[in-house]
């Protein structure tokens, strides 16, 4: 969740996420990716089913759209139940719409701020969950209050829970943590008709542990935050054990179906939805994943006011890649098609996306590519080109890991030649990044201390060889608390 909002919201949601690697650029796309490995499941946990709590998921804006391929690794893990920040409305949606069509059931957060009107907070966050089967909306309490003092908090939580009880189409909680509630409201005991679900990272994964630590006033929980760390190539994904009320609207039959001998039909469900207008600083792109499938292609090419431009295409074993658009203020469309033993398949139809504001002439609506017979032979994907030379790789820290010393060193593989390298750093705000500092090392390395707390970093370097700066790294994510 937010998790200390951060802890939270997970950078991660920025880092290029596993599963995808370019193929080729026939255009002016950067190729900037990662492996091509398929996710891999978290050994299958279950949960608390002595005290009917199932395994449960939390993620936020920062965890960005999610793929089926993620959400099927969910699955394969475990999860049963996921949790979505109401941060912004178009990824909350998506996130729910994803969660429910893969059989999960699912609740809401509304991440409330102290300087802001608390009810219309709650209210925003019901509206934008409208029309899905949430099972509860929690309060989550974890931001500093400052100066406000204990009586004006526990007031402020009081609207926001009577505001929420107030909307009734679901049930309400609070998400907080023992330091919180023991530092800023007094250990009131003032909400203990309000289900809980508290934090508390020490790996216990029973609700039975609530005897040991207990808080507010509260018989026991309905549910815990236990540990914050990546999975299934999710970096800030959140890890639960919850008790939960409602059943799936939807029952996915996860049955192998039997090889029919032909190559995979086109891909469906492309995300962004044609027409889409990207509400944060990056692009993920994804399709519905076919089964026996092992490889996908994702082709992207940019509007350039008068013709579509070859941008880049991209081979994934999960049907996602997320990238950075070289040129912002632009329309892109892409297409996907997948791979199995007898070959590619079709195509799929163009899906196109605003990245920023576009102006300026706009293509003609585009038509449905004809159905394609089984290409015979099968075409054989584009050969991966050699890496880009003379760009630092190895970044550290990266993947949205905690960083809590006071200070941080950024490193990174060096560079043959190299005289100088440049570190440009960027923090989090709101749901993007704005720029932080610049450093220009002699060294492959640099140690700063982060004045902005609690939010997440990224960064990325570049390297000067004889007198000329090369291309810059991929992004690196940290948070810093």
């Amino acid at each position: 969740m937010g998790k200390l909002e951060t802890m939270v919201v997970a950078a991660a949601g920025m880092m290029l996420l596993s599963g995808c690697a370019p193929v080729d650029s026939l255009g002016d796309g950067d190729d900037s990716a990662s492996s091509d490995a398929p996710l891999t499941p978290a050994p299958e946990f279950l949960g608390d089913p002595a005290n009917g709590a199932l395994f449960a998921v939390d993620v936020s804006v920062w965890e960005t759209p999610l793929a089926q391929s993620e959400m099927d690794c969910f699955w394969a893990s475990g999860v049963r139940h996921v949790v979505v920040g109401t941060q912004e409305e178009s990824i909350t949606r998506e996130q729910l719409a994803m969660a429910t069509s893969r059989g999960m059931t699912v609740d809401a957060y509304v991440y409330l701020y102290w300087d802001t009107d608390v009810a219309a907070q709650v209210q925003t966050a019901f509206q934008r969950v409208s029309g899905f089967p949430i099972g509860k909306m929690w309060l989550d309490i974890e931001q500093d209050p400052g100066s406000i003092g204990q009586k004006k908090l526990d007031a402020l939580i009081q609207q926001a829970v009577t505001a929420c009880q107030s909307n009734g189409s679901a049930s309400c909680g609070i998400y907080t943590g023992p330091g919180f509630w023991k530092s800023y409201t007094g250990n009131t005991n003032a909400f203990t008709g309000v289900p809980l679900w508290y934090a508390q990272y020490n790996g216990k994964t029973s609700l039975s542990n609530w005897t040991t630590e207990a808080f507010g006033g509260w018989t026991k929980p309905a549910a815990k935050q236990f540990a914050t760390k990546p999975l299934c190539g999710v970096g800030g994904a959140d890890w639960d054990v919850m008790q939960v009320a409602q059943q799936p609207t939807v029952v996915v039959d996860r049955t192998l179906p039997p090889d029919t001998g032909l190559v995979p039909p086109a891909p469906t469900g492309l995300y962004p939805v044609d027409g889409q207008v990207l509400p944060v600083d990056y692009a993920k792109i994804m399709s519905a994943t076919i089964p026996r499938a092992t490889q996908y292609q994702l082709a992207i090419e940019r509007w350039s006011g008068s013709a579509w431009i070859p941008y880049y295409t991209y081979a994934s074993a999960n049907a996602f890649v997320k990238f950075n658009p070289a040129t912002p203020n632009s329309l892109y469309h892409f297409r996907v098609r997948a791979q199995n033993s007898h070959g590619w398949g079709a195509w799929s139809g163009w899906s196109s996306f605003a990245y920023g504001k576009v102006s300026g002439a706009l293509p003609s609506p585009q038509q449905p590519p004809p159905v394609q017979p089984p290409a015979q032979p099968p075409v054989q994907p584009p050969v991966q080109p050699p890496p880009v030379q003379g760009v630092p790789s190895s970044l550290s820290p990266d993947g949205g890991t905690l960083e809590t010393t006071p200070n941080v060193t950024l490193s990174f593989s060096p560079v043959q030649s190299a005289t100088k390298y440049e570190v440009a750093i960027e923090s989090q705000s709101g749901p993007s990044y704005v720029p932080y500092y610049t450093y220009s090392p002699s060294q492959a390395s640099v140690t700063f201390y982060p004045a902005i707390h609690n939010v997440g970093y990224r960064w990325r370097a570049r390297a000067q060889v004889n007198g000329t700066f090369g291309g810059w790294s991929s992004y690196a994510t940290f948070q810093f608390k």
